[in-house]
């Protein structure tokens, strides 16, 4: 299941014109982009290698037993979500966005099945709030349904929900790092990475480059469009309308 994630804001043209990235950069020539190439190459490879890795393993088996005793959820786009106490859910369709107590504190993307509500079910005291970006549908079931499919019905089943809880972990410590340890210009850095492999795997970015750092840190947007335009004006990045085409150069860690 394909999982982007988009926030539209107007943005300044892009005179100035952004998330992860634990190893530098390399460097793409300008010749491997005009063919679309060495992309890859230029992002990192730790997000990227972890994310194909999930990607290509097969986490689906428990679906028909799930879906056998669900009922079906559909929310529109933009709409916010939060799992009703006693309930679990399973995106079907759709991508969603997952924050930490209010929209505001974004966490990242609801990575593919994952059920939403367990985290909330087994500690209560914890608040999520999940959104829609598009039109989305949902597997509901109850919290017994779900840990007798688990728990109790296959082995099988089991480990794919400890896969499932394994990256679920993997991906939030990756966001830790990235937003704990790095200095601002390390933390924009590390986004041109990141927004260019969410462009790759999801057919296309739809945010802007600039919205896409700022919606996931606490930058000011003056710093963002400041770094930005260094870079761009730089020749170590191309921008059009806004959104980050390829990584041209080398970009220091210091800059």
């Amino acid at each position: 299941m394909s999982q982007a994630e988009y926030f539209a804001t107007p943005d300044l043209d892009f005179s100035f014109p952004t998330r992860l990235g634990i190893v530098h950069q390399v460097a793409v020539s300008p010749a491997a982009v005009a063919k679309g190439k060495g992309v890859r190459s230029a992002m990192n490879p730790s997000f990227g290698d972890i994310y194909d890795r999930y990607q290509k393993l097969t986490l689906t088996t428990h679906l028909p037993a799930v879906i056998a005793c669900s009922e079906t959820l559909s929310l529109g786009k933009d709409q916010g979500f939060i799992p009703q106490p006693g309930y679990l859910y399973f995106l079907l369709q759709g991508q969603m966005t997952l924050a930490f107590g209010d929209e505001q504190n974004l966490v990242g993307i609801v990575i593919a099945h994952m059920p939403l509500g367990l985290l909330e079910h087994y500690c209560p005291s914890v608040a999520l709030y999940y959104q829609c970006l598009g039109e989305c549908q949902l597997a509901k079931i109850t919290a017994s349904d779900f840990e007798r499919i688990f728990f109790h019905s296959s082995p099988g089943y089991m480990q794919e929900l400890t896969t499932i809880l394994a990256y679920m972990g993997i991906f939030a410590l990756d966001a830790h790092y990235e937003r704990g340890s790095q200095t601002s210009f390390q933390t924009i850095k590390s986004m041109l990475s990141r927004y260019l492999y969410r462009g790759e795997i999801d057919g296309g970015q739809h945010e802007s480059l600039s919205a896409f750092i700022i919606k996931r840190t606490n930058l000011s947007r003056s710093y963002v469009y400041q770094v930005l335009a260094a870079l761009r004006e730089g020749g170590y990045i191309t921008v059009k309308k806004g959104k980050l085409i390829s990584i041209d150069r080398h970009i220091p860690e210091k800059f």
